[in-house]
């Protein structure tokens, strides 16, 4: 009986199932099939992942001397769930997010000595809410704020000493604080 379930997981899990459609927005699977960056057969046409002429559906990746480099999933031609990038010792360099051939959700960047380098967050392929870039030492670059792929809110940058660069606020679309050494709207009345 022990043999009968492991053949079944095994045969269950070994199958190459093919992506399917989803009404929800839920990120689909691709099914379990690689094709090489460099492949001539695949190409982006106008934002859409075409193999031998056919939407793709599957996992384009690209190798260095048998190492993977990047992997990036695609379902019916577009960019859907996750993508990475690899440094060439081997170290995380990038994962990405993508639902329907946009950027969706969080995507972190790494320096090569493990640092984070950035975390950004995106709704619908635009920048949503607080994103956060860091100097390769690790301390704070930047966090800036959006909405709607819009700048709103507190925005501030700091040198990599942590002295404060810019400090200021975006609302409806104006300047209120100070950018470098300069007022970018004074809050004192002349």
């Amino acid at each position: 009986m022990k043999y009968l379930l492991a053949l079944w997981m095994f045969i269950l899990l070994s199958c190459n199932h093919p992506a399917t459609t989803d009404n929800n927005n839920q990120v689909l699977l691709p099914p379990n099939i690689e094709v090489d960056a460099s492949n001539p057969f695949l190409h982006n046409a106008n934002g859409t992942w075409m193999f031998k002429d056919t939407a793709f559906s599957g996992f384009i990746v690209q190798k260095e001397n048998n190492r993977l480099m990047a992997k990036l999933s695609v379902v019916a031609g577009k960019e859907n769930g996750a993508g990475y990038e690899w440094y060439k010792n081997g170290k995380l360099k990038t994962e990405k997010h993508f639902m329907k051939g946009d950027r969706e959700g969080f995507q972190k960047g790494w320096y090569e000595n493990d640092s984070l380098a950035y975390q950004l967050f995106f709704h619908q392929d635009k920048y949503e809410g607080t994103q956060m870039y860091y100097y390769p030492s690790g301390h704070i670059w930047q966090i800036l704020n959006y909405t709607g792929g819009e700048t709103d809110g507190k925005q501030k940058s700091w040198s990599d000493s942590g002295r404060v660069i810019n400090n200021f606020t975006v609302k409806n679309k104006r300047l209120y604080g100070v950018i470098g050494r300069y007022d970018c709207m004074s809050v004192h009345k002349r």
